[in-house]
Formats: C-alpha cells, structure tokens, sequence
C-alpha cells in the first residue's frame, strides 16, 4: 500500500520561489537562444540571398538537435528545407504577402519578443549571485524551514466500524503491533506492525498527516482517519526536525532564485519608472 503519492525532495520544497510577474515569461525563452556565430559560413545561395551556418544552428536548435553532433544527413536535410524556406520566402515577398497587416503584426510580434528576450539574458548576465548572496538566503530561507518528520504505525481496515472496535481494543490493552500484523491491509507495513518510519506532512495523503500532526509523542489516534485507502488507526511513535540539505546541495538552485528575484525586481523598476496608460 502506497501511502506516498507524491513526494517533495527538501531541495525543492524548501527553496521554491514566490510566482514572478507575468513578464518574466520572457525568462524561459532566452534559455533556449543560443548567439550566432561570428564568422558566418555561407552553406548555399538561393537567387542571390544567403543560406548560413547561423540558420543551420537555429533549425537544428529547433528540431531538438546538438548542432555539436549533427550528422552529415542532418546537416544535408536541414540545410535542404532552409534552401526550401528561401525559395518560399522569395515567393511570398514577390506577392507583398509580407504586406498583409496579419503577418506584419505577427512579425513585429515575434521580432520583438526576440529582441526582448536576448536582451534580458544579458541583463541576467550581470545579475550573478555571490557566494556571500547565496550563503545568506540559504540561513535565511532553508535552514528554518526544514520540514518536521513523524516516526507512526497504522493499521489499515475497509471499514469505520472495524477501525472503531480495533482503537477500543487498542485502549483496552491490546497490542497494536500484534493487531496491524493479524488486521491491517497494508501489506507492506503490516508485517512490520504497522511500522511506516519516517517521513514528512508531505509525504502522505492529507487527511493522513493532519490526524499524525495532531498526535503528542506515544499518543493514539482516538478517532479513526479516512483516506483512498481505507480507514487507519494511528499511534505516533516519534518525531524530530530533519537536518537542513548542505548548502553545497542548494547552491545552484538557489542561485537561480536570487537571479529569478533580480529579474523580477529589473522589471518592477521598469514599470515604476514608466509612463503606463492601461485602456
């Protein structure tokens, strides 16, 4: 029985960022540029205009392709389909196609989240972190909220009504490692009566850690607790605060929080020193 459907490793769950700006959606698409060569290889000439190596390295980006290990027939069908855009794009710029206001703005569109983009990767260029930075927020944002862990054994039943007499039982002297052996359809604890180890709140379903949170060490659930499971009777063996990840574990991860918040701060700053009229 899987009690865990969903697990949160401490490197995530004690360092995740506050939901940036709607702007910062342009953060996520400089990650994906890469900057053209300098030197610019012509690889064909259709009518006069140039197929580049440039080119080539952005369809391979494209196509989800290592343009460092692009084979031979890679390179000739890649290459092949520019030649081909090329052609096509002499046709449409003949028929002013590229006239109609529909494609215009859809351009302007995409040129300007382009230029948009790439020129924020080189403001996030010059917003890295110190080590002294990176120390100060991990004391300050990791070290405290290491989360709580439970040591608890369960027995697990179809019914309430079961789940009520085996607690009577239980209060009455009854052994409780005995009965999750005999009673629990847990199979993977039972056998070790009903012992689940440690975890954390968010290593179980909800209604399972809000009735352990509650317990004092030693102390047995007095009512049954419900879950997709079944019904569990909960004793709380013990409980301690887990041990903070190294900082050397979170330090990359915290270094792009620090840049994510920069960010976000560059484009408070911008908008507060705009003029915005919203209509």
């Amino acid at each position: 029985m899987n009690l865990k459907p969903s697990l949160h490793f401490l490197t995530q769950a004690t360092i995740r960022p506050k939901k940036l700006a709607l702007a910062l959606a342009c953060f996520a698409l400089f990650l994906a540029v890469s900057p053209l060569m300098a030197e610019d290889k012509v690889l064909a000439t259709v009518n006069g205009h140039k197929v580049t190596q440039s080119q080539l390295e952005i369809a391979a980006a494209q196509s989800k392709i290592n343009v460092n290990e692009i084979t031979p027939e890679q390179k000739k069908l890649l290459t092949e389909a520019l030649v081909n855009r090329q052609l096509v794009l002499n046709e449409a710029i003949k028929a002013n196609y590229d006239k109609d206001p529909d494609i215009a703005a859809r351009v302007k569109a995409l040129t300007d989240s382009y230029i948009a983009a790439n020129y924020l990767a080189t403001v996030a260029e010059k917003l890295q972190s110190s080590e002294d930075e990176m120390k100060a927020y991990y004391d300050k944002n990791v070290v405290p909220n290491t989360p709580k862990e439970y040591k608890a054994r369960h027995i697990l039943v179809k019914t309430e009504d079961e789940a009520k007499t085996l607690i009577k039982e239980i209060e009455g002297g009854a052994d409780f490692s005995k009965l999750a052996k005999e009673k629990s359809i847990d199979t993977g604890s039972a056998s070790k009566g009903g012992d689940l180890g440690w975890f954390t709140e968010q290593d179980m379903v909800a209604s399972f850690s809000k009735a352990v949170a509650g317990l004092k060490k030693g102390e047995l659930a007095k009512t049954p607790v419900n879950s997709q499971f079944g019904w569990h009777i909960i004793i709380l063996d013990d409980e301690r605060t887990s041990p903070p990840p190294e900082f050397s574990a979170v330090k990359e991860n915290i270094d792009k929080v620090l840049i994510k918040e920069k960010l976000n701060q560059y484009l408070s700053d911008l908008n507060a020193n705009a003029k915005i009229q919203l209509k």
